[in-house]
C-alpha cells in the first residue's frame, strides 16, 4: 500500500475530501542546491491538491484531522501504465499505420496527434468508470495524531 498524509477538508457520507500536498524525491537529494529542477518542485510542492477518498472502516473524522490516505500499488502501476504507455503506444501505432499506408509526413503527424487525444480522451471515460470500483480508489487508513 502507498500511503501519503492528508488534511481533511470536508466529510461527506462515506467519502471525504482531503488535501495534500505534492512531493518529490529533491527534498532528500544532496544536490538539490544547486539543481534547478529542485527548485521547480519546491515551487510545485507549495501547491495543494483536494482529493476525495473513501472511507469505507467509517473512522470518524472532522474537518482539520489529519490522515493517512493510501492505494494499492497495483492500481498505482496500472494507472500509470494507462496514463503514459497507453498514449505513447497509440499515437506510434497510429503514426506507423499511416506511414505505412504512404501518407504524407504531414498528414502522418496529424494522424498520429488525433491518436493522440482519443486516447487521452478514451482513458478519461475509462478512468471515469473505473473509479467506482474499490481496488482504484484511495482509502482512509488511520488518523494522525
Amino acid at each position: 500500500m502507498i500511503e501519503e498524509r492528508a488534511k481533511v477538508v470536508s466529510v461527506n457520507d462515506n467519502q471525504i475530501l482531503v488535501s495534500a500536498s505534492r512531493t518529490s524525491a529533491c527534498a532528500q537529494c544532496a544536490a538539490k542546491d544547486n539543481c534547478g529542477q529542485s527548485a521547480v518542485s519546491q515551487w510545485a510542492a507549495s501547491k495543494m491538491i483536494d482529493i476525495a477518498v473513501n472511507n469505507p472502516s467509517q473512522i470518524a473524522l472532522v474537518a482539520g484531522d489529519d490522515v493517512i490516505v493510501g492505494i494499492n500499488e497495483q492500481s498505482f502501476i496500472k494507472a500509470s501504465l494507462l496514463l503514459y504507455f497507453v498514449p505513447l503506444l497509440v499515437m506510434f501505432v497510429a503514426g506507423g499505420a499511416a506511414s505505412w499506408a504512404s501518407v504524407y509526413e504531414g498528414g502522418v503527424v496529424m494522424i498520429s496527434f488525433a491518436a493522440l487525444l482519443a486516447s487521452f480522451w478514451a482513458i478519461r471515460i475509462y478512468s471515469k468508470k473505473m473509479s467506482n470500483q474499490s481496488a482504484y480508489q484511495l482509502i482512509v487508513l488511520s488518523v494522525v495524531d
